[in-house]
């Protein structure tokens, strides 16, 4: 039975969702060979039927949404076109209320639907409840390896690490940095990330600020340099204006490289997370953690057993079960 994971992308996207599903693609290719990555250019009713056409045989697996997958809803008729559908959706949440709608066939159709967390299947449920047995959450991974040594006792040194965009709470990153000099603190600051729209009013605030305040900007990094970026930070200052969830790869990827974590929490934080990141109730409150004496106490059973869930072997594994089960009810 042959996997084939379904994106509108190109191979340079700096996307999200394009790096998660090759570093999905790439774990279940080394534990069962027949998995494969296609990317398509935009969602259009001849490219839907394409795909259709292309892997009608093969379980195919959507992932959604992506860079470049346009306005149109075509990509959920694949659920009927095709007999053995999976779909994951991120970040279903914050589609606009005629994104949710294109939903409707998914909910309808596909095999099987996944979602990074509780809250995002809630949120589903709550317009498709019929679709209960075939929603299943299965936790995003590490899409940052960690290719750099590790060094304990760190130098201080703050960083904000995520998208470069509107609602990524970075003007609250930046007040924290401004604080952080006005007390005359020179602690470095870097701002690691790529950029989502170069003409963002916050990419423009983010290259003030940056000039301004002495903050190191390093943007649209590969991977390799990202994990040295991480390696050499103390303190990460993310602070997410609906709380850190398990949807957020950027804490993870920080957690995973020993990086001490500010941010925010919500009634949407998993418990695990609790306790192995440090609610900031403002900028102030994140200055006084990063010129704190010692780091804030976290669980690290905790963070342990977190992480190895969202390592990549075992949520390919959850991924075969699932695909497993298709192929059971024939």
């Amino acid at each position: 039975m042959r996997v084939v994971h379904v994106l509108a992308g190109k191979p340079d996207n700096r996307c999200g969702v394009l790096d998660y599903t090759t570093r999905l693609v790439d774990a279940l290719s080394q534990m069962n060979g027949a998995t494969e990555c296609a990317l398509v250019d935009r969602w259009s009713l001849k490219e839907t039927l394409r795909v259709a056409s292309a892997y009608r045989q093969d379980v195919i697996h959507i992932q959604y949404p992506s860079m470049q997958m346009g306005r149109a809803p075509w990509w959920g008729l694949l659920t009927f076109l095709c007999r053995n559908s999976v779909v994951t959706l991120h970040e279903f949440r914050i589609f606009s209320t005629a994104r949710k709608l294109y939903c409707l066939p998914i909910a309808v159709g596909a095999k099987q639907i996944i979602f990074s967390n509780a809250e995002e299947r809630r949120a589903f449920l709550s317009l498709y409840p019929f679709a209960e047995r075939v929603c299943t959450v299965v936790p995003v991974g590490n899409n940052i390896p960690v290719h750099a040594v590790r060094r304990e006792n760190r130098p201080r040194r703050l960083i904000y690490f995520g998208q470069i965009g509107e609602n990524k709470g970075l003007e609250r990153v930046i007040e924290a940095v401004a604080a952080l000099r006005a007390q005359g603190s020179d602690i470095p600051v870097a701002f690691i990330g790529a950029v989502v729209d170069p003409a963002s009013p916050t990419v423009a605030l983010v290259r003030a600020s940056a000039q301004k305040y002495a903050v190191d900007l390093r943007l649209n990094l590969d991977s390799r340099e990202v994990s040295q970026e991480l390696a050499q930070a103390s303190h990460a200052y993310l602070p997410f204006p609906d709380g850190i969830t398990d949807k957020r790869g950027s804490a993870l990827a920080c957690l995973k490289h020993g990086v001490t974590v500010l941010t925010t929490h919500s009634v949407q934080t998993p418990d695990w997370l609790r306790v192995v990141t440090t609610h900031c109730s403002g900028p102030l409150d994140a200055v006084a953690h990063v010129m704190a004496p010692e780091p804030p106490v976290i669980d690290a059973a905790a963070l342990a057993n977190g992480l190895a869930e969202r390592e990549w072997p075992a949520i390919a594994t959850r991924h075969l079960d699932i695909y497993g089960d298709l192929a059971a009810r024939g």
